[in-house]
């Protein structure tokens, strides 16, 4: 029998987790559904049904993503992507994101979005890494503050009702600025801040620091003297200094872990010693399908005039075509045109350069991008590297 596909009703969540626990290696607590269920919406999630057994899922969070420039465009969060492994090479996959992304070309969305368990499952969906992810290690005690460095103080610590009312709005600053962040709804902020004990893995509940235009929280544990930064945004300079100046005083503390310290971040260069800040991992982190090449490329902002015809290359979704950009660090505009084009591009590379944190030359030297590249090359890039720093 063919799998037939159908929109999940509230009453899908239990088997919906079943299949997607399977599929990632781990079982559903009813804890983890309960706390799912306040986060889920069920008309954005796609079930593929064998008879009465549900055999795969996709669907998304209702987001939104920050292009160079500031502009938050709706962004549809692709997750719980799953397909259970008695109905593998059926064309059960393909069926689901098919269907998926019809309807937000439907919708008149620009752009989706997703974190890949897997580096090879999303590119023939169009999709491109559009971040990296620095996972760092920080042995406190030999990680010093320059004497230079000014103490803008003003960091207080705050008791979780504290913490809501303030993160969120950190939060929302910080992503009008940083290309990449993603947005958290008032119920995601909820579940955040959640803190059972079997959230915990041993460490200690979350502690949770605030100043006025930053906010980080972080779990100590207490066997290893290991601080695990869960959460760090800061909106200015100065919030910056002072976070990380409290957390590399913490008494008890042996080593500091983050997982998604951003690639330009200047804490290195605020210590005597920047070997001490080590990265220990850098795998990917957001992946990007452009789903509307005009209204995407008109959002963002370029770092310098560019001019230029663009033939995409889409197979998946048949959005291609050939189109003039015309933008830079006042605006843009985006159109489709007749005339020949300068650069060939194909959708996936254009993903991966839409935030500004891979460039066009690098994705040229992998084929990706061809002819006269070094029209976009500086265009494309952002006064920051991108960071998205919501897991979904």
């Amino acid at each position: 029998m063919t799998p037939v596909l159908r929109r999940a009703t509230a009453e899908d969540l239990p088997a919906v987790s079943a299949v997607d626990g399977r599929a990632f290696g781990y079982q559903h607590t009813p804890e983890d559904i309960e706390a799912v269920a306040k986060l889920w919406e069920p008309e954005r999630f796609l079930l593929a049904c064998d008879g009465e057994e549900i055999v795969g899922v996709a669907g998304s969070w209702d987001m939104t993503l920050t292009l160079p420039g500031g502009a938050p465009l709706p962004s549809p969060g692709v997750t719980w992507v799953a397909v259970a492994a008695t109905h593998r090479r059926r064309g059960i996959l393909r069926s689901l994101m098919t269907e998926l992304h019809r309807g937000y070309l439907d919708d008149g969305l620009a752009v989706s979005m997703l974190t890949a368990s897997e580096g090879t499952i999303y590119g023939r969906f169009g999709y491109g890494p559009a971040t990296v992810e620095r996972f760092a290690r920080i042995e406190r005690r030999r990680a010093v503050m320059r004497a230079d460095v000014p103490d803008p103080g003003g960091v207080r610590y705050t008791d979780t009702d504290g913490a809501r009312r303030h993160a969120a709005e950190v939060h929302r600053r910080w992503c009008r600025v940083q290309p990449g962040a993603v947005s958290r709804s008032e119920q995601w902020w909820d579940d955040l801040l959640l803190d059972p004990e079997w959230r915990r893995h041993g460490a200690s509940p979350l502690f949770h620091l605030t100043h006025p235009d930053g906010y980080v929280s972080y779990r100590i544990n207490q066997d290893d003297g290991t601080c695990r930064i869960r959460d760090f945004f800061a909106a200015t300079g100065d919030a910056h200094v002072a976070l990380w100046r409290l957390l590399l005083g913490l008494d008890l503390v042996e080593t500091i872990t983050v997982d998604d310290l951003a690639l330009d971040d200047p804490l290195p260069f605020l210590l005597t010693d920047p070997r001490q800040v080590r990265t220990t991992g850098m795998p990917d982190g957001l992946w990007v399908r452009v789903l509307d090449v005009p209204a995407a490329l008109s959002a963002r902002r370029y770092a310098v005039e560019t001019d230029v015809v663009l033939e995409v290359h889409d197979p998946f979704l048949d959005r291609g075509g050939r189109f003039r950009l015309r933008g830079g660090p006042d605006g843009a505009t985006c159109e489709p045109t007749g005339a020949t084009a300068d650069v060939d591009v194909e959708i996936r590379a254009l993903g991966s350069m839409l935030l500004g944190g891979h460039r066009a030359s690098t994705l040229a030297r992998a084929a990706l991008v061809t002819g006269a590249v070094g029209r976009i090359d500086a265009a494309f890039t952002a006064e920051r590297e991108p960071r998205f720093a919501t897991h979904f």
